[in-house]
């Protein structure tokens, strides 16, 4: 991913929000349809969800990029405090799935590996 890529962060935690901006070319989203109106405005390079923010949960914003794009989301990283294994269960194999507590390094190393 190139720096000047932009990326959607969706997550209430504006700690979070922040350190992403310090690296990243990012709009932040801090709830589900936020994210939604984002998304039907602005083409994003990579996007990282929480699956906990609110007013449609990060779940639904998957459901919505599943609608839009397909299953082709290799884009889209979800963050989730919740065990891993079983959020992949949940959401498929092929998601990136990233434990929430270290956030902002997993994401930096699986955004530009």
């Amino acid at each position: 991913m190139a720096r000047e890529d932009k990326i959607l962060v969706v997550e209430d935690n504006p700690t979070i929000c922040r350190a992403m901006e310090e690296q990243f070319n990012c709009d932040c989203a801090s709830d589900g349809w936020d994210a939604i109106e984002k998304l039907e405005t602005e083409d994003y390079a990579a996007i990282l969800i929480d699956a906990d923010v609110p007013n449609q949960s990060g779940y639904g914003v998957l459901t919505y990029l599943r609608e839009e794009v397909g299953e082709d989301l290799g884009h889209v990283i979800l963050m989730t405090s919740s065990d891993r294994d079983a959020v992949r269960r949940r959401v498929g194999r092929k998601l990136n799935v990233v434990d929430k507590a270290d956030a902002v390094d997993e994401i930096t190393r699986v955004l530009t590996a």
